[in-house]
């Protein structure tokens, strides 16, 4: 999807939210966001610089499970400090707080074709904290996962944005993203249609407005 002159600012320490169907530009600009992908026009900036030059603060989870699956959990954190360029003290000590963080001290020696759906959502945003990361981006990292999984996830979301990760999520589960985002940006043909604070968003109505309800709305205008 090709992105229309659009503007989008994500306020440190948020949750932000990028809303939109299928096929609306939310997977590209989340890869242009992360550094990922050059744009022909336009630039980004991060913390008053272009993001290539603060791609290691950047970690980016993709909606694919991105990981080595004949590897155990282990051995895939080993490989990717090796990729991110951690010395062996600095690699020990992440994997010993996202093991923690993320619950995977037991799993280290399984490989990850034997893990839960769940599980291996987790090793693979695990993956990415590696870089200790300031801005953590995850393009529909609770698909196709059961409830219970998908809420251990946004558990863990919320842990890591009390730490003062910044947080850029897309997810097609309204209920999700109506509890633990700050902002929301709804997306449509390449172009920003709404932003704005949850609470401002939310709250324009005199009757309780549901994420879910104004989606519906914005999105069959849009049809």
């Amino acid at each position: 999807m090709v992105l229309n002159d659009l503007s989008i600012q994500i306020e440190q320490g948020s949750i932000a939210g990028v809303l939109g169907p299928n096929s609306v530009g939310k997977t590209t600009l989340l890869n242009i966001m992360s550094g990922l992908v050059i744009p022909d026009s336009g630039e980004v900036f991060f913390e008053g610089g272009s993001v290539s030059d603060f791609k290691s603060h950047i970690g980016y989870v993709p909606q694919e499970i991105a990981l080595y699956h004949d590897l155990s959990v282990k051995d895939n954190f080993r490989f990717f400090s090796g990729v991110y360029g951690l010395n062996r003290d600095k690699s020990r000590d992440r994997m010993a707080y996202i093991y923690d963080i993320m619950a995977l001290k037991d799993l280290h020696r399984m490989k990850i074709k034997n893990l839960s759906g769940g599980m291996k959502r987790r090793v693979n945003i695990g993956i990415e904290l590696l870089k200790d990361p300031t801005v953590l981006i995850m393009d529909e990292s609770t698909v196709g996962i059961d409830m219970g999984a998908r809420k251990g996830i946004i558990d863990m979301v919320r842990k890591l944005n009390e730490k003062g990760i910044t947080v850029i999520f897309t997810s097609h589960h309204m209920s999700e993203l109506e509890s633990i985002c700050t902002d929301f940006f709804f997306l449509n043909e390449g172009k920003i249609v709404l932003e704005g604070k949850k609470k401002a968003i939310l709250g324009k109505d005199e009757k309780k407005r549901t994420l879910e309800d104004l989606y519906n709305d914005i999105y069959r205008f849009f049809e």
